[in-house]
């Protein structure tokens, strides 16, 4: 793809990162070319372009790994400037890319509930939600595995005159596990703290699928406990021992989470928190922003006007 116009490149970039917006751009020289895959959860692209442009991205429900050279590049992540000549990661927060003169440029897009479910394989911890802890990779060892393993990706995505769906999705699954390996994150404390991968006993796997399927009704534990085949002090027992924590603790992070994943998508001059708090079960509105803040780091209001 080659396009000198702007809403053609906005849209482009869109097919990988689905929230980037182009604030603003005087002229396109030299043209954009873009070179990119998308699939359901899944983005990667390699571009070059040159202008004096302001990008904002907000990675929604995604995990980004982007890089960018160019003499005249200024990213602003968190509050904070980022090296884009190195990878950085992009998570839960928005990122501004202001540059002038020409740039090239690559970026991958994970969806999150594809990056908590292989956390959760490879760690063996089911309840584990991949949080980053940093924006640049942990050392340079492991930057040269990710940059080995991108460098992969890009010929057999981008450049391999044919390819097969089972080695896209291989190639997909090298990728995730190799940025997840790469970046600071919950995930990575995980495999240091050397928690034992083991499966979740069946009961458990069936009190967790009750519990994710009827988050937004009513449930009380002797209900778990049937949908999961034991007795409600069974169930307590195999629950806390398999995730470490009660049902009912999980009960409700799932709602927490799912409030969370609403917030982020209302529209602040339409709805409410206590609106949203209410439809997943939060009727004290208080009580709900003081456990927000301690799963999330950031008030409910915040992640509404974000």
């Amino acid at each position: 793809m080659e396009t000198r116009d702007v809403a053609t490149v906005e849209e482009m970039w869109q097919t990988v990162l689905p929230g980037t917006r182009i604030s603003r751009a005087d002229g396109i020289q030299p043209a954009f070319v873009f070179h990119g895959v998308a699939d359901t959860g899944f983005g990667f692209c390699d571009y070059t372009i040159g202008s004096m442009m302001v990008v904002d991205t907000d990675p929604g429900d995604q995990m980004i790994v982007g890089r960018i050279a160019g003499p005249r590049v200024r990213a602003t992540y968190r509050k904070e400037r980022v090296d884009t000549t190195v990878p950085f990661l992009v998570v839960d927060r928005p990122v501004e890319i202001a540059f002038s003169g020409r740039i090239a440029g690559t970026v991958m897009s994970f969806a999150r509930a594809d990056v908590d479910e292989v956390a959760r394989r490879l760690t063996g911890d089911d309840t584990l939600r991949v949080r980053p802890t940093g924006h640049a990779p942990l050392s340079e060892q492991r930057l040269r595995y990710w940059t080995r393993t991108w460098e992969y990706g890009r010929d057999v995505l981008l450049r391999a005159p044919e390819r097969t769906p089972l080695i896209e999705h291989q190639v997909r699954s090298l990728l995730l596990e190799a940025t997840l390996m790469a970046f600071p994150s919950s995930f990575t404390e995980a495999l240091a703290a050397g928690r034992p991968a083991r499966p979740l006993p069946a009961p458990v796997r069936r009190a967790k699928a009750y519990i994710e399927a009827h988050a937004t009704g009513p449930i009380a534990l002797a209900d778990i406990a049937q949908a999961a085949r034991l007795s409600p002090r069974g169930l307590q027992y195999a629950f806390r021992t398999a995730t470490g924590r009660t049902p009912m603790q999980y009960v409700r992070r799932v709602r927490l989470d799912a409030a969370r994943a609403e917030l982020r998508h209302a529209d602040p001059s339409v709805d409410t928190v206590a609106a949203i708090a209410a439809r997943w079960g939060f009727s004290n509105l208080g009580r709900f922003a003081a456990m927000y803040r301690g799963e999330f780091g950031e008030t409910p209001s915040t992640t509404l006007r974000s």
